[in-house]
């Protein structure tokens, strides 16, 4: 009896842990003043070496840490604990302990967000059958955009279920922030048309915007930050009907809003300059400005994501990541993420630093006009004195 009594007990404190780590609320940290990130992909994020170089190189030069939770492919970046993970079999280890992963950086001093894409899905399109994937109108074969990708139908509210659980699953691991990406519908590119399943003739802005609700609503109560990231364009047009985007209407949903503001891609033609680096200047410039002005009426922030790859380059003008700085910076941002699919982040790095160290001309008359060059005894007279100044340094 004894024994039994013993074993229950035992039980009983067993259960209460568990449920207690599942209500367990981690320290949130608020975002910088100005945000200064990077984005890491999947693979980049769990490789230890890579982390541990980029962290000692970039060191207080950046904030904030844009993280892969669930990709683009829809695989998770880590071993989740929901069931229908596994059902979907999106199920990640690339991250063996999330939770400690995340804990670790944050006492690096890093804001931590946590990216989830969410309708760009091919796992979850093919869930159940090919149940909630977005169809070739007439046809049960899976549309694919113009690049080839495959999505779930925004309008399913499982669809929604499903990426909110895995949001808040995320915020149980500590992050700051969760940050939404392609909350949108596809792209089209009129050589077939696609279907969606769970329409029930309603209008595309308006399931954007209840996912977003139904996202709010639930991750508020664990302290966190929620955020979307959309299309570039929607700062100087509002709406994107095709992709069912309105900029203040989603703007006034969330906490802050990150603009895709790459200038590779806008069209060639937009904001045409003949002075390459003033036209990747006001491409950023002046999105923000009024995506800031879009915004005036909510109590969303804007954070510019910026390009940091090389497409259309010999377009982007010299030094086009340090110039989409300035322009975030001096249009009232408040920050920048810098993205590279890749991770490859080197040129990024030379742009801060550039930035950051300024020489500047010593104040007052010097204590000595001349100074003689002498030599000690056993030096090569030979040897001439470095002149490259902060060039050696940084080569060094």
């Amino acid at each position: 009896m004894m024994i039994k009594k013993f074993v229950y007990i035992i039980a009983i404190f067993i259960l209460f842990t568990i449920e207690l780590q599942g209500h367990f609320h981690p320290e949130r940290n608020e975002p910088p003043v100005f945000t200064k990130g990077l984005y890491i992909n999947a693979y980049r994020a769990g490789d230890r070496k890579y982390m541990e170089k980029l962290l000692n190189d970039f060191g207080s030069l950046i904030n904030t840490l844009v993280i892969d939770i669930k990709d683009s492919h829809g695989t998770l970046t880590y071993k989740s604990r929901l069931k229908i993970v596994r059902k979907v079999g999106s199920q990640g280890a690339l991250i063996k302990d999330m939770r400690q992963y995340v804990k670790d950086l944050k006492n690096r001093g890093y804001y931590l967000v946590g990216r989830i894409v969410v309708f760009r899905d091919p796992l979850f399109a093919r869930y159940k059958g090919r149940k909630f994937g977005v169809k070739v109108s007439g046809t049960r074969k899976l549309f694919r955009d113009e690049n080839g990708f495959v999505w779930v139908d925004p309008f399913s509210e499982e669809a929604w279920e499903y990426n909110i659980a895995i949001a808040e699953e995320a915020v149980k691991a500590g992050f700051d922030e969760i940050q939404f990406d392609y909350v949108r519908f596809p792209s089209t590119d009129g050589n077939s048309i696609p279907y969606f399943p769970f329409h029930k003739k309603r209008k595309k802005e308006e399931a954007i915007l209840s996912f977003l609700s139904m996202a709010k609503e639930r991750l508020k109560r664990e302290g966190v930050k929620v955020s979307i990231a959309v299309f570039g364009y929607t700062t100087w047009h509002n709406h994107l009907p095709r992709e069912g985007q309105h900029f203040y209407e989603m703007g006034n949903k969330v906490d802050i809003v990150y603009p895709i503001l790459y200038p590779s891609h806008f069209a060639d033609g937009f904001l045409a300059n003949k002075h390459k680096e003033k036209r990747t200047y006001n491409i950023v410039f002046k999105s923000i400005k009024r995506g800031d002005s879009l915004l005036r009426y909510t109590d969303s922030k804007l954070i510019a994501y910026l390009q940091g790859f090389n497409w259309k380059r010999s377009r982007l003008g010299r030094n086009y990541i340090g110039i989409q700085m300035s322009a975030a910076e001096e249009a009232g941002s408040n920050g920048w993420i810098v993205w590279n699919a890749k991770g490859e982040y080197k040129e990024t790095y030379l742009s801060l630093v550039n930035r950051t160290i300024k020489l500047q001309e010593p104040e007052g008359k010097p204590r000595i006009k001349d100074v003689k060059l002498t030599f000690l005894k056993n030096e090569d007279k030979s040897e001439k004195p470095d002149t490259r100044g902060i060039e050696a340094i940084l080569h060094w």
